[in-house]
């Protein structure tokens, strides 16, 4: 149950403070608790094959200097910033896992980072317990573990907004370029950053006018849209077609949203995870209703809005938006997951009495790290399999067809990072609706295998290239890969 006093804790452990016997069991708990959450984003790094997306960062990567930049501008500007970190770490090796420990890296310094943040906001006690649920997140520790921008994003985000805590609290000058500069680079980790600094102004209604001090905010706010406006430019010139594959916003999108930001996704065990964090959150907010209630500390008050803000304004400025264009995908709102867990844990320490509160921690901590250890075995697209077994099985007089480029780019890059890869090579052949030379590209190839990316049952197209196929070829076999399946057909005697 909520406590009585909704901010009683903060009160108690900002205004009594901590001696130093209490300072040095907590610094062992954080350190402790960073180590875990380093373990849990190091292990089995390299154990999954990369993904579509994660082929294209490091093909994009690789580009030439001047294709690169030209890249960067006219077509794949989004998580710009990422892919500029990620062309020096590649000396390190192009290896899933080499490739992916930057993302870890950025993913494990969140953890102390959380703290730091948690404990500016709201004390040490729910601090270290925001520490806790962002190293066990499903969620962050899944991005941590990929090849893409947004662990990065989420470092961003909650640096972004300590800064702007420390803004209000001692306006400078040095603070406000700090918060500014932060907050534009926030906008080059992903096109949804633009939401981060939308969030964090509709917060700063909740100050009273005593606290704006205009000249510190403003030269924050026009470092802010300095740095956006190449961002809106590289958005104008995008050919929308990148996101035309988002859906009309359903109430069963929102809910894998949830499912997303608490446990990484999942069925069963996600929902058990989700209900949790909503009990959790409701606290937090009834919290922020008794202060705003109260109204005794406009400054006290504005921590809980803005952290609700983090979370509920890039949902809603979502939303409406999607109204017109759809862009609510669950994967591209993880800006508000350090919101969330900053919500849950504040929420989780309004509970009375004790031992409810034990169990309720103990819940998210325990259901977290089964989503996290399930994790670790769930692959997306298993490329690298499907590379290998072509590598092994595949003469260069073969034919390999590919039904949708998306294979044939991510198969013939993927051969380039693998042993035995730069072997000569059966020719790749692509095939998609509209497609009428492949059968010439065949040649008379004996041996034709066909790559399926994510072709259902009832596919006319698979269904046509299958027909035309076996007037001339048997099917020897299928082998199926997790989203990919490859089969094998010989020339008919």
């Amino acid at each position: 149950m909520p406590s009585s006093t909704p901010v009683a804790n903060y009160s108690s452990s900002v205004a009594t403070g901590e001696g130093p016997r209490q300072r040095s069991g907590a610094a062992i708990w954080i350190w402790a608790i960073v180590a875990l959450g380093a373990v849990l984003r190091l292990i089995a790094l390299g154990h999954k094959s990369f993904w579509l997306d994660e082929i294209a960062s490091v093909e994009i990567t690789l580009l030439p200097a001047a294709a690169f930049w030209r890249m960067l501008w006219h077509a794949e500007s989004n998580m710009a910033l990422y892919y500029i970190l990620l062309r020096p770490w590649l000396h390190f090796g192009v290896t899933e896992a080499s490739v992916r420990l930057l993302s870890a890296v950025a993913g494990i310094a969140c953890v102390p980072l959380m703290y730091v943040l948690g404990k500016r906001l709201f004390g040490p006690t729910t601090a270290r317990l925001a520490a806790l649920f962002f190293a066990l997140n499903a969620c962050a520790i899944w991005v941590a573990q990929e090849a893409r921008g947004y662990s990065l994003l989420l470092l961003f985000v909650i640096v972004s907004t300590y800064l702007l805590v420390r803004l209000v609290e001692r306006p400078t000058l040095a603070m406000a370029c700090a918060y500014g500069v932060v907050t534009g680079l926030t906008l080059y980790c992903h096109y949804f950053g633009l939401f981060v600094p939308a969030a964090q102004a509709i917060s700063l209604m909740a100050l009273a006018p005593r606290r704006w001090k205009w000249k510190p905010f403003t030269i924050a706010a026009a470092i802010i849209v300095l740095a956006a406006l190449p961002v809106l430019w590289m958005i104008h010139l995008a050919d929308i077609g990148h996101i035309t594959w988002v859906e009309r916003t359903s109430l069963l999108e929102v809910y894998h949203l949830g499912v997303y930001l608490a446990a990484g996704g999942g069925k069963a065990l996600g929902a058990m995870l989700l209900l949790l964090d909503l009990v959790l959150l409701a606290l937090f907010l009834w919290a922020l209703k008794g202060l705003w209630r109260d109204g005794d500390d406009d400054l006290r008050r504005w921590r809980y809005v803005l952290v609700a803000s983090g979370f509920l304004a890039p949902l809603i400025i979502v939303l409406l938006i999607s109204i017109v264009q759809p862009i609510f995908y669950h994967r591209f709102l993880i800006i508000g997951l350090p919101a969330w867990v900053l919500m849950t844990s504040a929420g989780a320490e309004q509970i009375r009495p004790r031992a409810w509160r034990t169990v309720a921690i103990a819940g998210v901590c325990g259901l977290s790290l089964v989503c996290v250890v399930t994790s670790y075995s769930r692959v997306q697209e298993d490329w690298r399999g499907v590379t290998r077994y072509l590598i092994a099985q595949a003469r260069p007089d073969d034919r390999v067809l590919y039904y949708q480029r998306e294979g044939y780019f991510a198969v013939e890059n993927y051969r380039n990072w693998l042993p035995g890869g730069n072997a000569p090579r059966p020719p790749g052949v692509t095939v998609g609706p509209g497609s009428s030379d492949w059968e010439k590209q065949l040649d008379s190839a004996q041996r034709v295998w066909q790559v399926l990316y994510r072709a259902k049952p009832d596919d006319p197209v698979a269904q046509s290239i299958e027909a035309t196929l076996g007037q001339r070829y048997k099917l020897e076999q299928q082998v199926a890969f997790r989203a990919v399946t490859v089969t094998e057909y010989v020339v008919r005697r």
